[in-house]
């Protein structure tokens, strides 16, 4: 399973596992055994077990001819029940708190308009010396741990449209990226890593990891970030936080109602 953010403290680890092993069957092929589920999830088969029984007792679950779990129409309760999909702000919120106290950083919500991105909301980091975000900024996707995550998950067409207007975008600092071939480079290993990696290309003193959000489509629709002083951002720190940043990312994901 994926690693968490930070243990809620009211967290009940069980009935989390249980909820993901749920969340499974929103994906073909839809019916699984409990080996299929342990192997997707990537717990042990004895605890999928378990949480297949629990929700076959609940009556979520079911088992059909061919032995494997199915979803019951006990379902559709929910989804009737459903109130539509918040704000990209409003689902970050909680997340976006986590965040900035689990980290003591500066954490920003950037929306994508267009081929632009947009700061909805941010938390100013805890130190004295921190970010400093300003409130409605735009960025072109070329630069920035938040925009950068974006532009790697837009369709080739867009990543293309972005990457012709090469070196004409603006260069916010010497280690802004201009070169196509150099940017595409860059978002190859955003893609691999599940975070972009903002070092020095928009502030020279500061760097930052940030993580795609998507909405119920599979579509980008956000991104979110942490960062600070790059005498605090170390190779070694990055990295952590470049987990921490893909689970809050994921979680938001989640709260738009999309299950990838």
């Amino acid at each position: 399973m994926s690693p968490v953010l930070d243990v809620p403290r009211y967290l009940i680890q069980s009935a989390a596992t249980t909820l993901e092993v749920l969340l499974a069957f929103g994906k073909a092929p839809y019916r699984f055994t409990p080996s299929e589920v342990a192997q997707h999830l990537q717990i042990e088969r004895n605890q999928a077990f378990r949480c297949l029984r629990t929700l076959q007792h609940v009556g979520f679950v079911r088992q059909d001819e061919d032995e494997r779990f199915v979803l019951t129409s006990l379902v559709e309760q929910l989804a009737s029940a459903s109130q539509g999909q918040p704000s990209l702000a409003k689902a970050a919120k909680v997340v976006m708190d986590e965040l900035s106290q689990s980290t003591d950083e500066t954490v920003n919500l950037f929306a994508l308009e267009g081929l632009e991105a947009l700061c909805v909301d941010f938390r100013e980091g805890l130190r004295q010396v921190r970010l400093v975000t300003s409130p409605a900024e735009r960025r072109s996707l070329h630069a920035g741990a938040c925009p950068k995550a974006m532009l790697a998950y837009l369709p080739a067409a867009q990543q293309q449209e972005v990457l012709q207007t090469l070196p004409e975008l603006p260069a916010y600092t010497p280690y802004t990226l201009l070169d196509p071939q150099e940017l595409q480079n860059d978002l190859e290993g955003i893609r691999l890593r599940g975070y972009a990696i903002s070092d020095l290309d928009v502030d020279e003193e500061a760097r930052g990891v940030g993580a795609a959000i998507f909405g119920i489509q599979g579509q980008v629709v956000g991104a979110v970030s942490v960062g600070g002083p790059a005498s605090r951002m170390t190779p070694a720190r990055i990295e952590v936080l470049g987990q921490q940043i893909v689970e809050a990312a994921r979680l938001i994901s989640r709260q738009l109602g999309f299950n990838g």
